[in-house]
């Protein structure tokens, strides 16, 4: 393995490492459900770092390929295209096309919030008082306003579980392809 690629794996880990470190923040904050500056600066980071993983990945992907896209290009879009003009697809890049294009899975959710909270304002939210989930935070749907029931820190946990599985699979998938090797 290279050393270029081994600095794109290791910039894709530290993504994930990053937001579970906003993520662990977020679950000791005294005042989760606040709203306060602190608890939306990690929910806005933890959301930047997690879909900066997939992006980081896309690097990755570049380097396995020998796209030899520069960074500026290195999108799905651009690898895409750099894989089409060779009459070549890649199993990885259609899978995070499928789950960015698909209403409703973790990472399009995932996704439309860090758009949320980035660009446009505070994810709504809910607060429970008393009862089993006493200081459970929900998220809504920025879009529809229907409630995720589910706490925000167990489902950013979800996600990041999720993220890792994912680029763990993807990656030993392109490691197949650009070696020839059938799965």
């Amino acid at each position: 393995m290279t050393d270029e690629m081994n600095a794109a794996m290791e910039w894709t880990e530290a993504k994930l490492r990053h937001a579970r470190l906003h993520l662990a923040e977020l679950r000791q904050h005294a005042g989760k459900g606040s709203g306060d500056d602190f608890e939306r600066a990690h929910i806005d980071a933890f959301l930047h770092q997690l879909i900066g993983a997939q992006d980081a990945f896309l690097q990755e992907v570049n380097l396995y390929y020998q796209c030899t896209l520069s960074t500026d290009q290195v999108k799905l879009w651009g690898l895409r295209q750099c894989l089409e003009g060779r009459g070549e697809r890649s199993e990885e890049l259609d899978t995070l096309a499928l789950l960015l294009n698909t209403p409703a899975t973790w990472l399009s959710d995932a996704i439309e919030m860090r758009r949320q909270c980035t660009h446009r304002r505070d994810v709504p939210r809910t607060f429970f008082v008393g009862g089993e989930t006493d200081r459970d935070v929900h998220r809504r749907d920025p879009k529809t306003g229907a409630l995720v029931e589910q706490d925000y820190a167990v489902l950013f946990q979800t996600w990041v579980d999720e993220m890792t599985n994912l680029l763990a699979r993807l990656r030993t998938s392109a490691r197949r392809s650009a070696n020839n090797i059938p799965s």
